[in-house]
């Protein structure tokens, strides 16, 4: 018997990989909205600030901000389609390659804590990385059915 959460599981992926999109797509055609915040976090000044004392330096980090914009974009494009393709389907490639976002959100998660310093920074990551596992472990059985453990500890035991 399937439970729900097994054949649905990929719903969760697929809302991670919706909501990085929309992100993706902020950060590249609307970059000043973010970069107030982060101008303040980092240079203890506000970004209109950051403007006028060094316009080409403001164009620089613009630029960066925008680009990963599009990374973000073509990511949530990749997850969406692994999602909605093998993993959706139960095949055991998605569900290993799928392990990449709880890794690259946990790294993005130390690269805060370290370039900040404030664990603050760090604790945004912390939910949409629950949930990134959690996607990935409802489904488990799908993906590896109870006898694959049998084997598993037959071949073990010897």
């Amino acid at each position: 018997m399937v439970r729900v959460y097994e054949k649905y599981g990929w719903v969760l992926y697929l809302a991670l990989g919706l909501l990085w999109l929309v992100v993706g797509f902020a950060q590249a055609f609307f970059p000043d909205e973010l970069l107030n915040n982060e101008s303040l976090l980092v240079l203890d000044m506000s970004w209109s600030e950051l403007e006028i004392s060094n316009p080409e330096g403001a164009e620089l980090v613009r630029f960066y901000i925008g680009g990963l914009g599009y990374l973000k974009m073509s990511w949530s494009l990749l997850v969406l389609v692994i999602t909605l393709t093998g993993f959706r389907r139960g095949e055991k490639w998605a569900w290993y390659t799928l392990w990449l976002v709880p890794i690259l959100l946990m790294s993005m998660t130390l690269f805060y804590a370290y370039w900040f310093g404030r664990i603050n920074e760090s604790l945004q990551y912390v939910p949409i990385t629950t949930v990134s596992i959690l996607g990935l472990l409802l489904p488990y059985r799908t993906f590896f059915p109870e006898n694959h453990f049998q084997r598993l500890l037959a071949r073990l035991k010897g």
